[in-house]
Order: structure tokens, then C-alpha cells, then sequence
């Protein structure tokens, strides 16, 4: 059996939560440069989070990590819309190729493990960053770089795909220690 760490407030964490709030009143204003830069710190704030956590466990929380992180994403993809709809309308068939990759994801998980798992691939946090770097871009500039929209939506898609077929191919999820589906990755 596992001692157990105490566990400490992860301010990182923390920061990402409470940045979304004054994020959504920079979109209410449409203030994009300072929602591009807002994001970039929150994103910033993902990456130090696991820094912390890795150096010293007592500030591990995977499951508020992963609420922060949901909770950035889907405001993100919201803003988004609200203030970017031609990335929606200009981009329809990959758009619901990703949404469809993604909804597959947590309906495998919650069929096979009876919950949306939380997995933190190699896949995901690489495509997350690539995907953070678009949208950057996309709220400090006027329009949005065509090839990093498809580097980002296609590096979503592969981190969906490669979240099915791990959840298709394990009869278990260890999600602290799984990080990819090549097994060589996952020592």
C-alpha cells in the first residue's frame, strides 16, 4: 500500500480557475489581445502546475487539475465562437470531425469504465500546447494563420484518436502512469 502525501493547495491551479472569470470579461469587452495574453498565462499556469506536482506530490490534484482544464477549454472554445465564428463556418468538416472524436472519447470511457476518464497522453498535452499557440495567435492578431489552425485541430484529432484506442485497447486505466499507446513511451 501507497502512504498517503498530504496534499497542499496547488497555486497554479488555482490561478488557472480564477483567471477564467476575468478571461470571459475581456471576451464580454472584446478585448483579444488581452484574452490572448490572458491565455497564454493560464496555459502557462497548466505546465507549471505539473512541474510542482512532479517535483513535490503533496501539491498533486489530478482531478482539480483536470476541472481547471476543462473548464479553461470549454471557455475557450466558447470565446471562440463568440468572437471567431468563421473558424466554425469556414472549417465545418474538420470541426465535426474533431467534436466527433472527441464525444467518442468520453462515450467509450464512460461505456467501458462507467466515467469520462482523465487521461494525460503524450498526444494531448502536445496538442494541447500546439492547440494554445493557435489560439493565442488567433486572439493577439487580427486574423489566424491557416496552417497552425490545421497543425492545431489535426493535432486534436490524433490526441482523440490515440484517447479511443487506448481506452479500446486497456481492460484498465492507471491514469497517473499511462501516457501513451506505444508501450515504449509508458516507462
Amino acid at each position: 500500500m501507497t502512504p498517503l502525501v498530504p496534499s497542499r493547495p496547488n497555486p497554479f491551479i488555482y490561478a488557472r480557475i480564477f483567471s477564467v472569470p476575468i478571461l470571459w470579461v475581456f471576451a464580454w469587452m472584446n478585448w483579444q489581445p488581452a484574452l490572448g495574453i490572458g491565455v497564454c498565462l493560464s496555459a502557462l499556469t497548466d505546465v507549471l502546475d505539473g512541474r510542482l506536482a512532479a517535483k513535490d506530490p503533496a501539491y498533486s490534484n489530478p482531478k482539480l487539475d483536470s476541472f481547471a482544464d476543462k473548464l479553461l477549454t470549454i471557455s475557450v472554445l466558447l470565446w471562440l465562437i463568440l468572437l471567431k465564428p468563421f473558424l466554425f463556418t469556414d472549417h465545418i468538416t474538420l470541426i465535426a470531425i474533431a467534436g466527433l472524436t472527441f464525444i467518442t472519447s468520453i462515450m467509450v470511457s464512460v461505456l467501458k469504465f462507467g466515467k469520462p476518464t482523465t487521461l494525460h497522453l503524450y498526444s494531448g498535452k502536445y496538442g494541447g500546447l500546439l492547440q494554445a499557440l493557435f489560439v493565442v495567435h488567433t486572439f493577439i492578431t487580427a486574423g489566424y494563420s491557416l496552417p497552425l489552425f490545421y497543425i492545431a485541430i489535426g493535432s486534436f484529432i490524433i490526441a482523440g484518436v490515440e484517447e479511443i484506442l487506448v481506452l479500446l485497447k486497456e481492460s484498465e486505466i492507471d491514469e497517473d502512469k499511462l501516457k501513451s499507446i506505444l508501450p515504449f513511451l509508458n516507462r
